[in-house]
């Protein structure tokens, strides 16, 4: 992932299916000390999120949920900073790649997260991890893959950010467990920022040891 995104190791993920991705979710979230931000692509307005955000310049702004070169190319005429995918697919990786634009590439079994990696990934976002053991699952596949940079989503909250930062991920992806769709429509963005600071916290003390 881009190197900016590792101070606070947490990359927030905006998947929503009926609010708005507002300007109030970016200020809520770097209050928090978020610094890299994954706007799903299909959440209602997501590009033209990415257009505000990347102007607002407080965190690095990707897109999510890219299945398809079509998607990819739209993102990063959008500005899109970095990709993710939930899957490994190679016109995807192409695009990203002739772009120069970072991407984070979904596998789950080692053949998949390896093949992500040798096909050009920058990091390899293992999804869905919470349902095949969580850091157990992470520390097994580390040790015959250590040189692949790994980003463990899916069911993530602040005691897994400590596990994976001590474990020298790259970095998380945190869904639902910080940017919900209650939370946005009833605009709490104090409860945002709480949970953004918990999780960076988190980070930064797996870090420490």
């Amino acid at each position: 992932m881009p190197e900016a995104a590792s101070p606070s190791g947490v990359i927030a993920i905006v998947r929503l299916r009926r609010e708005q991705a507002v300007d109030e979710i970016v200020e809520a979230l770097h209050a928090g000390g978020v610094r890299a931000i994954e706007v799903t692509i299909d959440s209602p307005g997501a590009l033209d999120a990415v257009r505000r955000w990347r102007e607002r310049d407080q965190a690095l702004v990707g897109v999510g949920t890219v299945r398809t070169a079509d998607q990819a190319r739209a993102a990063i005429d959008a500005g899109a900073q970095f990709l993710v995918t939930p899957t490994t697919m190679a016109p995807v990786l192409d695009v990203a790649d002739r772009a120069g634009v970072p991407i984070a590439a979904g596998a789950l079994t080692p053949t998949e997260i390896d093949t992500a990696w040798q096909h050009g990934a920058t990091a390899v976002k293992v999804f869905p991890v919470d349902t095949v053991g969580g850091p157990a699952y992470v520390r097994a596949v580390r040790a015959p893959l250590p040189d692949v940079p790994l980003v463990p989503t899916g069911g993530v909250d602040a005691d897994a950010a400590r596990t994976y930062a001590a474990m020298n991920c790259t970095g998380v992806g945190v869904g639902s467990a910080l940017v919900d769709e209650s939370t946005v429509a009833s605009g709490d963005w104090a409860e945002l920022r709480r949970r953004a600071e918990a999780l960076t916290t988190a980070w930064s003390e797996g870090q420490a040891g």
